[in-house]
């Protein structure tokens, strides 16, 4: 049955670090409903996150999208250990 109300598409980013190491991001969801930004190292075991000031996965998975790679880097800075 169709809603109306669209469903967020996934996105996955891949991107360069300042130090020339591939990074995947995604988004993921914390407690309460909260969206974070998942960074795994490609060929690496580090996986950090960040929180998002997203409403709804719609509006996190468009964010994602329409980061330029710079701000994805700067993110990956902020971002800490995923647990």
């Amino acid at each position: 049955m169709d809603t109306g109300t669209p469903t967020p598409a996934r996105t996955m980013r891949s991107f360069h670090d300042e130090a020339g190491r591939l990074w995947d991001v995604t988004v993921g969801r914390a407690s309460y409903g909260a969206h974070v930004l998942i960074f795994a190292q490609r060929g690496g075991r580090e996986i950090r996150q960040t929180p998002m000031d997203a409403n709804s996965a719609l509006d996190a998975q468009n964010e994602l999208g329409d980061m330029a790679e710079d701000d994805l880097r700067v993110r990956l800075g902020r971002a800490e250990e995923w647990h």
